[in-house]
């Protein structure tokens, strides 16, 4: 299970989101992640309740279920390890 690091803000600029860091993850982290759509539901997913990787697939595979289910599974997957590699959220 895995749920949005506290430290890790969602900002709207307006022209879309980024993941902003805050407190103790400024000292490890020193950027932004602009997010597109994808990411930005998968983060707002995240800030709300703990998700395992496979909900997180699914909710995907039923939001879009004509879309190519393997190339679903690859994005959300390599988006939650960039989310990892930074410490933007909790397990």
């Amino acid at each position: 299970m895995m749920k949005l690091n506290n430290d890790f803000l969602i900002h709207d600029t307006g022209n879309g989101e980024m993941l902003i860091p805050v407190g103790e993850e400024t000292k490890r982290f020193h950027g932004v992640i602009k997010l597109n759509a994808t990411g930005s539901e998968i983060v707002h997913l995240l800030e709300n309740e703990d998700l395992s990787l496979d909900a997180l697939i699914n909710h995907f595979y039923e939001a879009y279920p004509d879309d190519d289910k393997e190339m679903i599974k690859e994005s959300v997957t390599a988006f939650i390890n960039k989310l990892k590699e930074v410490n933007a959220i909790t397990l």
